[in-house]
Parts: structure tokens; C-alpha cells; sequence
């Protein structure tokens, strides 16, 4: 059995069940509420456990890994940290100007010895791209992932609201392996370009006929992902034998507001996103897939054999 790397040590694949494998445990770190943020998120993982979640991703290459490590002494959920890059304009200067060398370097280093000082390994590589063509920087980071991904089997993540067949094509060339690559949020109608959800249904369905995956997430975000759409791109690629491609999580974040509370994504312009906490997954969004026409074995699909054959194919390390 394959191993997977968590925050607290590597575990089997073997041990994942249902995983949340697009997630963001934490998204700021103001040192000011280090242990308001730390209990926060650690109770929204006590939540998502009670609720019958055991893996948590995260896809936040920027962070503080002791406070990962905080929380993930305060819970019973595995937790996933990542290494790579958000898009540049998030990205601190000191690691967005290395060389692309450098860059490979860096994703390496803590996908086998450590992040930061410690020895609490990455599990899986993040990078992102905005638009339907990417920069000559995010071509320089897919480029850097692809190679450090050659170099430790590592699987990647990205972000592809726009423009995932062009990610596909720059990790190609660069040697990268897309059946350990998924492209995150791939059903936002923002992102395509002016296609029906018809023309993006076959134009997701080439991506995963390439052997990359497919995630989703915008349950309960109906303003960027009519429900109907997202039901209908889920049974396409299902019908048509792609099921194993398919991924499914909440990308669940949050940071503190000016009144010092805690508020979640377009929580400001609606406010029912608040709902949308790990545990949403199985309290709410699998519940309207069961009503959608999905079973309880496509669920199981989705949440269990899915991310752990995804990271099986890594090969463990």
C-alpha cells in the first residue's frame, strides 16, 4: 500500500477514507489571533470528523506550518499540507522571483526533507493560473511543478477556474504526468469562455480522456455554478466512463473580517455560503447529489476510492 504524507506522518492510503481533496484548513495568519484562528479551524475539522470526514487537503503553498501542526495535535483528521505556488500577485516576492531551478529546488526539498525548518512534509504540489492563458511566470511555475513532480512522483493540484486544457498542455511538455495532476473548480461558468455547459462538458471530457482529473466544488455556490450545470457535467463524464476522474470537495476558507469574526467566502454578498464548512460536504452537497440521480456507490467513488487511487498513483514516499 501506498503512503501518504499528512502533517503528523506518513499514513497508508489505505487510511484516508471519505477525503475533502481541495480544502484550505487555514488561509491567513495574523499572529495578532494565532489561537482564535487555531481553535476556529480546529473545531471545523472536529465538525467534519463528527460528520464522518477523515481527510483534509490543503491547498495553501504559503502558510505557517507550526500552526498546521497546532491543530493537527487538537484533531483526529489526517490533514495534507502542500508546497508549490498561488498566483503571483498573492506570492510573497522573496519566492516568487526564484528561478525556475530554484523554484524545482524548493518544492523538493519539502516534498521530501521538510517545509520551513521542520520535518513536516508536503503531500501533494499546488499551482494556479487565472486566465484561459497563462503568464510566462505560472508557465515558469506549471514548468517547475511538472519537474519536481519527475523527480518524487509527487501528485499535482491546480487552480483552473480558466484555461485548464493550457495547463494540461504546459505540463506535458514539460514532462509532467497528468493521471497525478486534478484541475480545481473547472465547472465556474466565469471560466469558459463563452461555452455552453454542452461544449464544456466535451471540453472537460478531453482532459480527463488525457488522464487528468476533475474537481468540484461549487456546491451551494449557485451565483458562479447553476446547480443544473453542475449536476449535468458530473452525469456527462460519468455516462461516459469518467467516473474514476471525478473529484469532489467544498474549498472551504475563511479569514477574519474587520469586526473580528470569522467569515467564509462571498459570505459578505451571500450570506448562505456560511453553511459551507468542511462538514457541508456530507450534511448538504451529498445529500442534493443522492437527490440529483447519484448513489451512495458514486459518492463512495467520489469521496474515497477517487483520492486515494489519485494519490496511490504517486507512489507513496
Amino acid at each position: 500500500m501506498a503512503q501518504l504524507q499528512t502533517v503528523r506522518g506518513p499514513i497508508d492510503t489505505a487510511q484516508m477514507g471519505m477525503t475533502l481533496i481541495h480544502e484550505h484548513v487555514l488561509f491567513q495568519f495574523d499572529d495578532s489571533r494565532r489561537k482564535q484562528s487555531i481553535e476556529f479551524a480546529a473545531q471545523l475539522l472536529r465538525d467534519a470528523k463528527q460528520a464522518g470526514i477523515q481527510t483534509v487537503v490543503d491547498l495553501t503553498p504559503v502558510r505557517r506550518i507550526d500552526w498546521f501542526a497546532d491543530i493537527a495535535r487538537e484533531v483526529d483528521v489526517h490533514i495534507v499540507a502542500c508546497t508549490g505556488y498561488y498566483v503571483d500577485r498573492l506570492t510573497p516576492r522573496l519566492l516568487a522571483d526564484l528561478s525556475e531551478e530554484q523554484m524545482v529546488e524548493r518544492m523538493v526539498h519539502e516534498l521530501t526533507v521538510g517545509i520551513d525548518t521542520t520535518p513536516v512534509r508536503a503531500g501533494i504540489i499546488k499551482v494556479a493560473g487565472n486566465r484561459p492563458e497563462l503568464t510566462p511566470w505560472e508557465v515558469q511555475v506549471f514548468t517547475a511543478a511538472a519537474r519536481a513532480q519527475q523527480r518524487t512522483g509527487a501528485c499535482i493540484a491546480t487552480h483552473a477556474c480558466a484555461g485548464a486544457r493550457e495547463q494540461a498542455a504546459v505540463l506535458l511538455r514539460a514532462g509532467g504526468d497528468l493521471n497525478r495532476v486534478f484541475f480545481s473548480h473547472v465547472e465556474a461558468e466565469f471560466g469558459w469562455e463563452g461555452r455552453t455547459v454542452q461544449e464544456e462538458a466535451r471540453y472537460l471530457e478531453e482532459i480527463a480522456r488525457q488522464g487528468g482529473s476533475l474537481l468540484f466544488n461549487n456546491f451551494g455556490f449557485e451565483f458562479d455554478t447553476p446547480w443544473p450545470d453542475l449536476v449535468y457535467l458530473l452525469h456527462y463524464l460519468c455516462d461516459r466512463g469518467y467516473a474514476e476522474k471525478v473529484l469532489i470537495s467544498v474549498d472551504c476558507n475563511w479569514t477574519w473580517n474587520e469586526e473580528g469574526k470569522p467569515e467564509f467566502e462571498a459570505e459578505r454578498e451571500h450570506p448562505e455560503t456560511r453553511r459551507r464548512t468542511f462538514a457541508y460536504m456530507l450534511t448538504e452537497a451529498v445529500p442534493a447529489l443522492l437527490k440529483a440521480g447519484f448513489t451512495e456507490k458514486d459518492i463512495h467513488t467520489f469521496l474515497v476510492e477517487n483520492p486515494r487511487r489519485f494519490f496511490e498513483q504517486a507512489g507513496g514516499g
